[in-house]
């Protein structure tokens, strides 16, 4: 691990606690650290990092939405484009090529966008060229993007080389441009868009902009219904494949580190001085803005693609597929990148990180606007004349705001946060954060501090939201593989009364759907932190129920069985229901022993008959297939110094949280008075499809482990 790299994210810990004094030590550690460090790049994305998090603590919030260049950069030509501008350049016109198939008299493309005006004409350049034998007489261009700079003199060139361009091509071409450099500024030149009549093909190109709307609550909906009801033949969307829209300081700063120094690593083998200027000083910006912004400024809300196909199917549009064959030119010419499908769409990866994604939408009702043959576009009708009326439109929907002192290459150090508060447990966290590298011990302290952590007001909206909403019987939840019908999950976010009898019981149980998505949490979260937590697999609730009622054998359930999935486990979890009651069982592989766990403390000789079936199965069949030697002497211990429910309902609580303890450590610091608590937090962790971990430092560790 980077000395370097450790001492940054010690420093976001700190300011993420309030300890600003711990902060300005490790910024004079870092100081020291980064004249040493030989990495050119890891020593850059640190230094920019660095300074956000010190615009963070001081409050100096860069003055523009965007980095304006000097117009002197934003004229010259000779431009060579980075991997990323040929990948969004390349996905897109393969999308569009298709839809000029149909053979329309108008095409009207609309770009929203952030490349930098020389990029779009070499685009606009290449789009002709290869599409002008299909051209409809009728080709108009609007482009919303941001000005790059203050001075408008290179808009004038840009205007030039478009009239150069477009006077090649037998077309009556109109140009629009506006310029949007806020949220609501981009929201508003969407809303301007009109189809002029249906004898016409639209073209909806979003490159690096549509995530920003997040940032204005309901601005993504009131887009993507104007959009809809525009009616565009296609929707290009080229994003970011990353995660920091979140309130969770600390775990965006950690997320946005990692996936920024492998864009930066990416970008590094293929910079030019033009093009590496430009992304540079963009991706700084953009770095500070994640780190030091909050509120609608934080505009920089980069999400998955799996986040944008949900909101996107939501808004009523459907996906057409990109093949990812299409870019053998591009990875001839970019050997370090790797393009892989991603549900039909491609998405561009640097050394085994997601970078950029591409993905191709369509109105769910539109199938219609597909068209049929309309118009006669031979191109002996057409003509040779070259002089078709050629209109140049701009807008402004703000203004430009004064820009900062702009550096030609080197940039400011990074400020130094100074002290303002009282250290009250630096030598604890310091050693918390040294002591880590061998694996992880949980105190009883941290497990419990796990356990209850209290609600974001982000999940605690969504918790309301929910409780509110109708339900559908369909899969809820981000991760659909999960496959947890709404009306179990619901059944999470009803409480059962503490001091009255409870009526109507059954609306309150959990269902096997939600045992079993939660166990399979718990091994995804160990899979993706080893180091942290004991390795855990779990077999399915039907397992037990099958075995126990004859309607398997045990020889056909051991066949049924992934012996490789559960190899080397350090605990195997088997939820079990009994008689409407659920029991946990786990077989303790490291203490070669089975702990039979009962939230209500039944008598030991209890299910003497279930127990002796479930010993006979794992003893006989499964342990000695697992390589385990006189498995025979393995017996079933019931636990007593364990937590118990004090009412009829809540057992499958007690059995999810019981395995999520053994998961950290032998120690359960619950009780029934947690349980409402709990109940609402399995439904967020169901819900998007992940487990939290302890607020304190653990989030903290795992970003060290992962970068």
């Amino acid at each position: 691990m980077d000395p370097l790299v450790i001492k940054l994210m010690d420093c976001a810990k700190a300011i993420a606690d309030g300890d600003l004094k711990f902060a300005d030590q490790l910024f004079s550690d870092m100081e020291a650290l980064s004249a040493a460090e030989t990495n050119r790049v890891t020593k850059k994305v640190v230094e920019y990092f660095a300074e956000a998090l010190a615009r963070r603590v001081h409050g100096v919030h860069p003055r523009n939405p965007v980095p304006l260049l000097p117009s002197s950069n934003l004229k010259k030509i000779s431009y060579e484009p980075s991997p990323l501008e040929w990948f969004a350049c390349m996905s897109t016109d393969y999308a569009i090529r298709d839809v000029l198939n149909v053979k329309k008299n108008k095409l009207h493309l609309i770009e929203i966008s952030s490349l930098v005006d020389f990029w779009q004409r070499r685009s606009l350049e290449e789009f002709l060229l290869h599409g002008h034998h299909g051209m409809p007489l009728s080709f108009q261009y609007t482009s919303s993007r941001p000005k790059l700079s203050k001075n408008d003199d290179y808009l004038q060139e840009n205007r030039r080389m478009i009239t150069e361009v477009v006077q090649r091509f037998p077309v009556d071409f109109k140009y629009r441009a506006l310029f949007a450099d806020s949220v609501p500024d981009i929201v508003e030149s969407v809303l301007r868009l009109e189809r002029t009549s249906e004898d016409e093909i639209i073209i909806v190109r979003w490159v690096f902009q549509l995530h920003k709307l997040l940032a204005l609550e309901g601005a993504v909906d009131k887009v993507l219904s104007k959009l809809k009801d525009l009616k565009p033949d296609i929707m290009v969307i080229v994003e970011q494949e990353a995660d920091n829209n979140t309130d969770d300081f600390f775990y965006r700063f950690a997320s946005s580190f990692k996936y920024y120094l492998s864009l930066f690593e990416s970008l590094e083998l293929y910079a030019t001085n033009l093009s590496s200027l430009i992304w540079e000083r963009h991706l700084r910006w953009q770095i500070c803005n994640v780190v030091a912004s909050e509120g609608i400024e934080r505009i920089e809300r980069h999400e998955t693609l799996a986040r944008w196909q949900q909101r996107l199917y939501g808004a009523r549009f459907c996906s057409v597929s990109l093949c990812s064959n299409q870019f053998a030119d591009f990875l001839y010419d970019f050997p370090a990148y790797k393009i892989e499908e991603n549900s039909g769409f491609p998405v561009l990866l640097a050394a085994g990180h997601p970078l950029i994604f591409a993905s191709v939408w369509k109105p769910a009702n539109a199938a219609h606007f597909s068209g049929e043959n309309i118009g006669n576009t031979d191109d002996t009708m057409r003509g040779t004349d070259l002089n078709h009326p050629i209109t140049i439109q701009e807008e402004s929907t703000s203004p430009v705001v004064e820009p900062e002192a702009v550096s030609s290459s080197e940039f400011a150090e990074p400020e130094v946060v100074s002290s303002s508060e009282s250290d009250d447990d630096n030598e604890y966290v310091y050693n918390r954060i040294r002591g880590l590298t061998h694996g992880k011990i949980w105190s009883v302290e941290e497990v419990r501090e796990y356990l209850v952590s209290p609600f974001t007001e982000k999940e605690s909206k969504r918790l309301s939201r929910w409780k509110s909403r109708q339900l559908t019987r369909n899969v809820a939840g981000r991760d659909k593989q999960l496959n947890v019908p709404d009306t179990s999950l619901a059944s999470l976010l009803r409480i059962p009364p503490s001091s009255t009898p409870i009526r109507e019981e059954k609306q309150y149980y959990v269902d096997d759907s939600v045992i079993n998505a939660f166990f399979d949490l718990l091994k995804k979260r160990q899979e993706k932190f080893p180091d942290w937590y004991r390795r855990n697999s779990s077999l399915p609730t039907w397992t037990m129920t099958f075995l126990l009622s004859g309607k398997w054998t045990m020889t056909k359930l051991l066949s049924c069985i992934n012996i490789e999935e559960i190899a080397g486990t350090s605990k195997l979890f088997i939820p079990l229901c009994l008689e409407n009651h659920w029991i946990l069982i786990c077989v303790d592989m490291e203490k070669r022993g089975l702990l039979w766990l009962d939230s209500l403390n039944s008598p030991p000789d209890a299910h003497h008959t279930e127990k002796a079936t479930i010993s006979e199965w794992l003893v006989k069949h499964l342990l000695p297939v697992l390589g385990y030697r006189n498995s025979q002497q393995w017996k079933f211990l019931q636990l007593k110094d364990i937590p118990y429910q004090t009412n009829r309902i809540d057992c499958g609580i007690f059995v999810m949280k019981y395995a999520d303890c053994l998961a950290h450590c032998d120690h359960f610091p619950f009780t029934q008075q947690d349980m409402p608590h709990f109940r609402l937090r399995v439904f967020l962790d169901i819900y998007r499809g992940r487990l939290p971990v302890p607020p304190s430092h653990v989030r903290f560790l795992r970003a060290l482990y992962n970068i």
